[in-house]
């Protein structure tokens, strides 16, 4: 495993708290995405924990930084992805293209996470598969999981 934990907004969809723990686990950060949409999906606190994570895991050039810095910068860079958020939404509702790849990017995004969290409960809602179960995703999403960090584990030692 890595030596800290840390956010890499290099490679980062949102904040980089994926890409970072994908790093410090050897994974895919596809991989972990997906477990924190799963998680998320299952009624897990995957939201949650992504903001705490997000608030106080330092960027990868911000490691040794004190602490109570980080968490500033942090809570400062929540305030203001949410802003340029809303202003992008704002621009697409109102016939304005994105203005850059990054924009276009997060929008693509939060649209298919959307779709899949409604996929989800509608399946769910409907009966259409009646083995799937909602309550029943939390813990394939937890066993997924441990798969994945049992393999990265055993395969770099």
């Amino acid at each position: 495993m890595g030596e800290d934990f840390y956010r890499d907004r290099s490679k980062g969809i949102i904040a980089g708290v994926c890409a970072g723990l994908a790093e410090y686990f050897h994974v895919s950060p596809m991989l972990v995405r997906f477990i924190f949409v799963l998680v998320a999906l299952a009624g897990g606190p995957a939201i949650l924990a992504y903001i705490i994570l997000w608030i106080f895991l330092p960027v990868r050039a911000a490691i040794g930084t004190p602490h109570r810095e980080i968490v500033r910068d942090n809570v400062q860079e929540i305030g203001t992805e949410a802003r340029n958020l809303s202003q992008e939404l704002q621009a697409m509702f109102g016939g304005k293209s994105p203005a850059t790849a990054e924009t276009s990017n997060r929008v693509i995004w939060l649209g298919a996470i959307l779709i899949l969290i409604g996929l989800v409960l509608l399946v769910d809602s409907l009966h259409l598969f009646h083995w799937f179960r909602l309550d029943l995703l939390w813990a394939i999403a937890l066993i997924l999981a441990g798969f994945v960090l049992l393999n990265g584990a055993l395969h770099k030692g």
